[in-house]
């Protein structure tokens, strides 16, 4: 089947955002923020105000501004969205994120308010090495000799296929590496599983730690199940409301969820094009890192989005 623009009622830029789906499409206010303070929206002259307001039989004369409607700063330079996570007063909102920040005194920024359509505060997820884990369990090689006996030693790994940035504490007795305990675990979860990458101490990084220059032999660690912790992907996407996602600005890298909570990547999407999946979120995604397996995600910066609905 083909889509047209004729198949839709209407449509939102949409910004791209690791946890706040694709708001709207209808705006609830719109003007320019009048004073600068962090995470904060301040609007003198709102219609009504950002409280909801009831008449004196209850019923709601304003619907005002709720806690999780998605802010926009729509100033061309400075696009930027958040949520609110406060309403402060008639005129002031506290956000999740310093999207008019006090950087930008020159020209204060335009702004749109849009009901949310759900939030996903837990963008984490992979594994990570448990701190305190020994891994020495796991020795698949061990012929370490004639080193300096001593305690719990930071030592920095020689090599394997393991590439996080966790820390180790190593124990020699009787001359051999008796211990291996993980000190600090990763400061990232790897989005590929650690059970069975490798850890190497090798003679110059052991004889360095402890201070002898006799030491011969290595250690190989296999990271087994138990040295590791593992954080889900959080699939459920809230209050998401479906759109079709029009590219336009440049020939882009897409990543989105779906509305099945499925993330997607597009890579070197053609101007004009409608993507072919229904999507609640458009990402920012990452650049390939060790810790993501050297996978791009990363939506293009330059590039425009239009959720159609």
């Amino acid at each position: 089947m083909m889509i047209t623009a004729s198949d839709f009622s209407g449509g939102i830029q949409a910004i791209p955002s690791d946890t706040i789906n694709i708001p709207g499409p209808e705006s609830k206010y719109d003007g320019v923020n009048t004073a600068l303070a962090a995470s904060k929206l301040t609007a003198s002259g709102v219609q009504g105000g950002f409280l909801q307001t009831l008449d004196a039989s209850g019923r709601v004369i304003n619907q005002g501004v709720q806690v999780g409607d998605v802010v926009y700063n729509t100033t061309t330079a400075n696009l930027r969205v958040a949520y609110v996570t406060s309403v402060d007063s008639a005129l002031t909102l506290s956000l999740s994120a310093d999207i008019f920040p006090v950087t930008d005194p020159v020209v204060l920024n335009s702004y749109r308010i849009y009901s949310g359509n759900g939030v996903n505060l837990s963008t984490f997820w992979g594994w990570k090495l448990l701190a305190g884990a020994d891994l020495q369990s796991n020795a698949g090689d061990n012929d370490t000799l004639n080193y300096n006996n001593g305690g719990p030693t930071a030592v920095v790994p020689s090599g394997g296929t393991y590439l996080g940035d966790a820390t180790f504490n190593i124990t020699i007795a009787d001359g051999s590496v008796a211990t291996v305990a993980v000190n600090v675990t990763d400061t990232a979860f790897s989005e590929v599983d650690l059970i069975g990458q490798t850890i190497i101490f090798a003679p110059t990084e052991l004889n360095a730690a402890f201070a002898a220059g006799t030491g011969t032999g290595s250690i190989t660690l296999t990271i087994g199940a138990a040295d590791i912790t593992f954080a889900p992907e959080i699939l459920d996407v809230g209050n998401a409301k479906p759109f079709q996602l029009y590219c336009g600005g440049a020939a882009s890298d897409i990543y989105v969820t779906t509305i099945d909570g499925d993330f997607v990547f597009f890579e070197d999407v053609p101007i004009g094009t409608i993507l072919p999946v229904v999507v609640c979120r458009v990402n920012v995604g990452s650049a390939p890192t060790a810790g993501n397996g050297q996978t791009n995600t990363l939506t293009t910066a330059a590039g425009r989005f239009v959720a159609l609905n």
